[in-house]
């Protein structure tokens, strides 16, 4: 019977098990099949990561006209609608909306307080509207899901006023309104009622 092997650090380190091992695995790291399946690794994950930048390049590429669409439209309804030249909240030119003469005059108040009640309220007026208008639902979600632009061009911007109404609702005192952007959701919403037919 053979008695175990024992190794003592004065043996040679060529004579011990792991060293063997080591050596296998190294010869295997090095060899040559393996530096071809590490180089193929490599190249796809190049590969992968040029795709993914160019994704990322050409989706910034998207959002940017898509914000100067919407910034040309924005840009319309201040030059037909100049918020300078509003007397008592009403603007020149549209007409009487009692309802909207309150909504705008709380967008052009100096009160951030004011311009999300006046956000707020224009989302009331204009789940209102979308209801008179045949669209019905149990949120104003549901009936802006049923128009489609040919009713109402300018039902993508609804829907971008629709959710910062929803973010102010949900985050109260902590959702931070500025004074442009008050006055640039009360272009927003002027479009939207004088495409409903409200203004």
């Amino acid at each position: 019977m053979d008695t175990p092997q024992i190794y003592t650090p004065t043996d040679p380190v060529n004579l011990h098990p792991l060293v063997g091992v080591t050596q296998g695995i190294a010869g295997h790291i090095f060899s040559a099949g393996f530096a071809g399946f590490l180089y193929t690794i490599l190249v796809l994950l190049v590969i992968g990561l040029i795709t993914l930048i160019l994704y990322l390049f050409v989706r910034m590429y998207e959002i940017k006209l898509e914000d100067d669409k919407k910034a040309a439209v924005l840009a319309k309804s201040l030059v037909a609608v100049p918020a300078a030249t509003v007397e008592g909240g009403v603007s020149a030119g549209l007409p009487e909306n009692k309802t909207w003469k309150h909504i705008r005059g709380q967008l052009l108040s100096d009160s951030p307080s004011d311009w999300k009640l006046g956000i707020i309220e224009a989302d009331i007026y204009m789940d209102k509207v979308l209801d008179d208008k045949g669209f019905h639902g149990d949120t104003t979600g549901d009936k802006l899901k049923q128009v489609t632009p040919d009713k109402l061009p300018s039902i993508s911007i609804a829907w971008e006023v629709h959710k910062i109404r929803n973010n102010i609702a949900h985050q109260g005192a902590a959702f931070v309104l500025t004074m442009p952007e008050a006055r640039r959701l009360l272009g927003y919403y002027e479009m939207i009622f004088t495409d409903l037919g409200v203004l």
